[in-house]
């Protein structure tokens, strides 16, 4: 009876061995998974932030032609009432007509400076898209390392500990139904 019991508690290890391997070799596979899905979330959060800024870099390039198409435009503008007033006779050095040139130069700058802002504001939003990108792929690496670094080995540790503290109570249960208590003696 007690061979029976010994055989009862090598299955019993044998068993928890197995399991425990078998428990941390689907740890580290899931580990990998993990990590592997982890780089690539973090590289396509990196192409992300990258096309993010090349935007924002467009933006302030468009911004800058707007800027510069609208105080062209405005000056060609001006050109044309200057010439349209000097060719009525108006004199141009003073007065409502130098006045009213003034103005048109201060509406020029200020659609030049309105385009400007509209550039910036659209680069801005570029901007914080990549920083958002930056933060994605961060965090996707923080959940590979994570990922990486979780170990297994202490619950396979657990598992192990509980099928030997099984096994070692049911030899014990078999050792002491096997043998009766010795009476008197």
């Amino acid at each position: 009876m007690c061979d029976l019991a010994i055989a009862g508690l090598a299955t019993s290890i044998a068993g928890t061995l197995f399991g425990g391997y078998s428990q941390y070799q689907q740890a580290q596979a899931q580990a990998a998974a993990a990590q592997a899905s982890a780089e690539y979330n973090s590289q396509v959060a990196a192409n992300e932030a990258q096309t993010q800024r090349n935007m924002a870099s467009a933006e302030i390039q468009k911004g800058i032609d707007d800027r510069n198409r609208v105080i062209r435009a405005g000056l060609a503008k001006q050109g044309e009432m200057a010439a349209g007033m000097a060719a009525s006779g108006f004199t141009l050095d003073s007065g409502t007509n130098l006045s009213l040139l003034g103005q048109s130069a201060e509406e020029i700058q200020h659609d030049a400076s309105i385009a400007a802002q509209n550039a910036n504001m659209a680069a801005w939003r570029h901007e914080v898209g990549a920083t958002r990108s930056d933060n994605d792929g961060s965090f996707a690496k923080l959940q590979g390392q994570l990922a990486k670094n979780s170990d297994s080995k202490l619950g396979i540790a657990g598992t192990l500990l509980g099928g030997i503290g099984q096994g070692l109570t049911g030899y014990y249960q078999i050792k002491n139904t096997a043998t009766p208590p010795k009476v008197g003696g």
